[in-house]
């Protein structure tokens, strides 16, 4: 087990490994203008002393922690949302280190949790999904470097270590350097699919979340040790599978709800913010621990600007679901449009494939996927025949599929 001494909490006994976390900046040497070369000094950061100071520790209501969501990196192949570039990634591990925020082990996470472990206000948990190799390759020797720990959410038929998979050497070996395993299913299969298994039934459902999620913890325990935490594939949760996952050993499970957690949380709902590639925003609000509450949605804070001036679906501040499946706009009521011309871009995913229908003047986007982001904004583009350039935009808010569809 790695991280600060915490208490075992399947054999009820205390751990000493070898901390992971590296000390805060010092601020005096920083704000002296004095270069921070030790700081800087990738083997200092491996070696300096980590340990907690006293007097930054919180009682446990006051501590929150940002945790973070990541997938796959390269410095060479298209930015995706689940594709960063390792330089950017090495950016935002300095950025952390730089806002002086503690990089915890998912042990002392799940010990702050049960009021076994103190920590300072401001904290980070690191978590990486399916088993990328670039993983590897790319991200792990940066997290070595700065002595960040960090958890792999794996799915067992991912770990083959062909093409783009890990070999569980490769794990075994992060294993050593500050990695904690967590399950991420069995076959990491998509909504779609676990919603058709639900529909077939209680016992074909209890049978499919066997196969899923247990048989995933008992193949992962065999190959790193006892497993105890769940990552739901593709957000997807009901309450069919939160009461289940307990049975299998399961402690903790993590969405891909953004929002900082706090000790009162389920533990079985546990947000985090997805570090997607082609949003940076999205980081940024992670590590903002500053950041005041309202009562203004997102969505209507980007409303104030002009709206469409024409039927758009969903409706400017409206609030639908992640299982949203298309972005629409009805143009019909613009004049001169040159439809060979209008394009669409969404917050998070860029520009995007929309198509256009002449025939009923509506442009749409058919989104490939579930939507983790708790609001979207749309821009619609396009030239009028006489060569003006046209935009606007509007913004609509996301919920959980699960409050409004399992009340």
């Amino acid at each position: 087990m790695i991280g600060l001494m915490v208490w075992g909490l399947a054999s009820g006994q205390y751990f000493e490994p070898t901390p992971m976390n590296p000390d805060p900046i010092d601020v005096a040497t920083e704000a002296s203008g004095k270069s921070p070369g030790a700081l800087s000094s990738p083997a200092n950061r491996a070696t300096e002393a980590r340990v907690y100071d006293p007097s930054a520790l919180v009682p446990a209501n006051q501590t929150r922690v940002a945790v973070l969501g990541y997938h796959n990196f390269s410095d060479s192949k298209p930015v995706t949302e689940m594709l960063m570039r390792t330089a950017e990634f090495r950016e935002q591990m300095e950025t952390i280190r730089k806002l002086q925020l503690r990089v915890i082990s998912m042990q002392e996470f799940l010990a702050w949790r049960q009021g076994k472990l103190q920590l300072p206000a401001r904290c980070v948990l690191i978590t990486m999904d399916d088993g990328w190799r670039s993983v590897y390759t790319d991200a792990f020797p940066i997290l070595k470097e700065y002595g960040y720990p960090f958890t792999l959410f794996l799915y067992t038929k991912y770990l083959s270590g062909r093409g783009d998979s890990m070999t569980p050497a490769m794990i075994r070996e992060m294993q050593e350097h500050g990695a904690t395993i967590g399950s991420h299913s069995t076959s990491h299969y998509y909504p779609s699919r676990w919603k058709h298994a639900e529909a077939q039934g209680k016992d074909f459902f209890a049978a499919f979340m066997d196969v899923e999620m247990g048989d995933s913890q008992k193949k992962l325990s065999e190959l790193f040790g006892a497993i105890n935490t769940y990552c739901y594939p593709g957000g997807f949760v009901t309450p069919a599978i939160v009461e289940r996952l307990p049975s299998y050993g399961y402690l903790a499970a993590f969405t891909v709800i953004p929002g900082k957690v706090q000790v009162d949380e389920d533990m079985l709902r546990i947000h985090r913010y997805m570090v997607f590639g082609t949003d940076p925003s999205i980081f940024r609000r992670a590590v903002d621990f500053e950041q005041k509450h309202s009562t203004e949605t997102t969505s209507a804070k980007r409303n104030r600007n002009p709206l469409p001036p024409f039927p758009v679906y969903p409706a400017p501040g409206s609030t639908v679901t992640e299982n949203l499946e298309q972005i629409s706009a009805r143009l019909g009521a613009v004049e001169k449009l040159d439809f060979k011309s209008v394009q669409m871009r969404v917050s998070g995913f860029g520009r995007v494939p929309a198509q256009f229908d002449p025939t009923t003047q509506t442009v749409q986007w058919n989104l490939p996927m579930r939507v983790y982001m708790p609001a979207l904004t749309v821009q619609l583009s396009w030239k009028t025949t006489d060569g003006k350039q046209m935009t606007t935009q509007w913004s609509f808010d996301i919920t959980p599929a699960d409050l409004t569809e399992n009340p």
